[in-house]
């Protein structure tokens, strides 16, 4: 398939494939000292609405969070989430993003570039354009899954 053909129900997409991305986020809390950390960021077309962020990676403390790539859209411009979630620009700093993430267990800011964010979604909407990522999920088989427990 060419990658500028559109994409339709009977034009299905090539295989699966898992984009990732390294970035360093640098948590920064007034009483804490700063801490860089490695976070791969990783698309998988199998996934196609979301991201996945993992901490400590390779450690046994290795940690994932998912939000929606529409999230990370958003938030690149204005602050976005609504829940466990939460991105913006830096108010002090317009070349860093804030993320905040948060769970029962306590919570967690970091920094990030804007242009890694940027470069890694980018990156996504070269493996599936914009509006097409329901073309990607194979429906059927979701629907057999749910209702086969």
């Amino acid at each position: 398939m060419n990658k500028d053909e559109p994409y339709t129900r009977h034009n299905k997409p090539p295989k699966h494939v898992t984009h990732q991305h390294s970035a360093m986020f640098v948590r920064n809390y007034a009483s804490d000292p700063i801490l860089p950390i490695d976070v791969k960021l990783s698309y998988d077309t199998r996934d196609p609405f979301a991201i996945k962020a993992s901490f400590f990676r390779n450690t046994e403390e290795e940690v994932d969070w998912l939000f929606s790539r529409e999230l990370l859209a958003q938030g690149l411009l204005a602050p976005a989430g609504q829940a466990d979630v939460h991105i913006r620009p830096n108010d002090e700093d317009l070349t860093l993003m804030r993320i905040e993430l948060v769970s029962p267990d306590g919570a967690a800011m970091f920094a990030v570039s804007r242009e890694e964010l940027s470069n890694f979604l980018e990156c996504t909407y070269d493996i599936i354009p914009l509006g097409a990522e329901s073309l990607w999920i194979d429906f059927d088989f979701e629907i057999h899954r749910l209702v086969s427990g």
